[in-house]
């Protein structure tokens, strides 16, 4: 029992610091964070065996550190966002195949039902990683704000179905964040011009 709380307390600190990355509006300092966020669901996706997620937020992380690299020395991006949107298709696939454990869907004992869940709840995970790698390509808060929406939608799914409470969680607040952060920056915005 203690495990499980300890397991699920990694993702809520995560959370913390995910909500945290998307009240900035300075690029550096939201990939930072992010990346801080993505490092700590990464210990907690070992722990609930979520390997797609795992690999996913390893790649994120790796990913993050050289965009960020490139935006601060103006550098483009978009060579990186080609090699890290194959590498994430690539590892990711690699990983569903390798890691295939269809036992931790428990509601079910078709087992082509629990296939299907499994694939897709992985594919979910990819998709995500997919959209934000172009997100973070973005110097743009705002732009990067808003494409990290629908990711953050495929990782509420992930989550809720890899029983990682504090990711589901976090994905939930990342999207209300988002959205408090887009009407806070753009009243300051129209407030400038008055």
């Amino acid at each position: 029992m203690w495990f499980d709380i300890f397991i699920q307390a990694i993702g809520f600190i995560a959370l913390a610091v995910n909500i945290l990355a998307v009240q900035f509006n300075k690029y550096s300092t939201i990939i930072l964070l992010k990346t801080i966020g993505s490092l700590l669901f990464v210990v907690q996706y070992i722990f609930l065996h979520a390997y797609t997620g795992m690999i996913m937020d390893i790649i994120g992380s790796i990913r993050n550190i050289i965009f960020s690299l490139n935006v601060k020395n103006n550098r483009s991006n978009k060579v990186p966002v080609i090699i890290f949107s194959i590498l994430t298709a690539v590892l990711g696939t690699a990983t569903i195949i390798l890691t295939w454990d269809v036992s931790k869907i428990v509601w079910t004992d078709d087992l082509k039902i629990a296939t299907l869940v499994m694939v897709f709840i992985s594919i979910l995970s990819i998709i995500a990683k997919l959209i934000s790698t172009i997100s973070y390509s973005i110097k743009n808060p705002h732009r990067m704000r808003l494409l990290n929406f629908p990711s953050a939608s495929c990782w509420l799914v992930y989550n809720l179905i890899t029983f990682s409470i504090a990711g589901f969680i976090s994905e939930i607040m990342t999207m209300c964040s988002i959205v408090v952060a887009e009407i806070r920056f753009r009243k300051d915005k129209y407030e400038e011009f008055e």
